[in-house]
């Protein structure tokens, strides 16, 4: 576990002990740096910061292109917005482990403040990308099921309506978990990740399957578009580095601790939001051509995909 992710939720678990029951059997339930070992935290930070960097740049270029170079649709409106979270996350760790590493801040301002700043947006962001992953995942399933409606009868707005409203509810149920949390009731945070494990995880599941059997079941020239497979393959890896950051969580605010098992969970969070472009890349670029095309081109080139096909459709 990353230094920021072991402080944090130490802070959380030492005030809902502090808040419940001050006997010595509870205080031993609470992690302590002393318990890992020695080298583990800046072992682990340095890991984070490795995931973090190449994350980073690529999320900084989709956001870069889809929001000033591509002709926005409504369905890169959703990438658009997932890159953003996803570099929120990446940031927000990268910020939080170079704090630590390099002692820009003390011990306990970092304890008592950073930790509960960068602990609410590391759990906005990761909501928000959650949240839209579930969004994506449904909106393909009806543009490969119903692709008339979803060409001609689909409100042209409706993207963009979605993801305000997913960023606004992500940061108020955040806020209020978080504020919660740490006055010693976490049941917002705990039901939180729970609605996302339980709901919102089926959903992606289901809409991945389902995805993969139409075109399995569909005649041989009727192949998946890069773009579509593009995002097959991301809501894939997203189930699977997004699933085990919500079960670690959820059990970790059972108060069944355990810092390598979080730890884990933690790196796969910032997996899941750092291989998102380079799943664009590997999937978009020409296997025929040059492997040395520029990102920017080749991600230029598979986002104009569906704009491509929607011209052709309405011809």
């Amino acid at each position: 576990m990353t230094m920021f992710s072991k402080s944090l939720f130490s802070s959380v678990n030492a005030s809902l002990e502090y808040n419940a029951t001050k006997n010595i059997t509870d205080n031993e339930k609470i992690p302590n740096e002393d318990e890992l070992p020695g080298n583990w935290v800046y072992i682990t930070s340095i890991i984070a910061l490795l995931l973090c960097l190449p994350g980073l740049v690529g999320n900084g270029i989709v956001i870069w292109l889809l929001g000033f170079r591509i002709k926005r649709t409504p369905f890169t409106t959703y990438i658009l917005n997932l890159a953003i979270a996803d570099f929120g996350v990446l940031n927000n760790e990268f910020i939080g482990d170079t704090c630590y590493l390099f002692g820009l801040v003390t011990p306990d301002i970092y304890q008592d403040y950073y930790a509960f700043f960068y602990h609410g947006i590391f759990l906005f962001t990761f909501t928000v990308s959650q949240y839209l992953m579930t969004i994506i995942s449904i909106d393909r399933c009806v543009c490969v099921f119903f692709p008339l409606w979803h060409r001609c009868h689909r409100p042209p707005h409706l993207s963009t309506c979605v993801c305000v409203i997913v960023w606004i509810l992500s940061f108020l149920t955040t806020a209020i978990g978080v504020s919660l949390s740490y006055s010693g009731f976490p049941i917002i945070t705990f039901l939180q990740f729970l609605f996302n494990a339980v709901v919102c995880m089926p959903i992606m599941c289901m809409s991945t399957i389902a995805i993969f059997i139409k075109f399995c079941l569909s005649p041989p020239q009727r192949k998946m578009g890069k773009l579509l497979r593009t995002i097959w393959i991301t809501l894939f890896f997203f189930l699977l580095f997004a699933f085990p950051f919500n079960i670690t969580l959820i059990l970790y605010l059972s108060n069944l601790q355990n810092d390598y098992l979080y730890g884990y969970g933690n790196f796969c969070a910032l997996l899941n939001s750092a291989i998102n472009p380079m799943i664009y890349y590997l999937v978009g670029r020409d296997k025929r051509g040059r492997s040395s095309k520029r990102i920017n081109k080749v991600l230029e080139k598979l986002f104009k995909e569906e704009e491509e096909c929607r011209e052709n459709q309405e011809i």
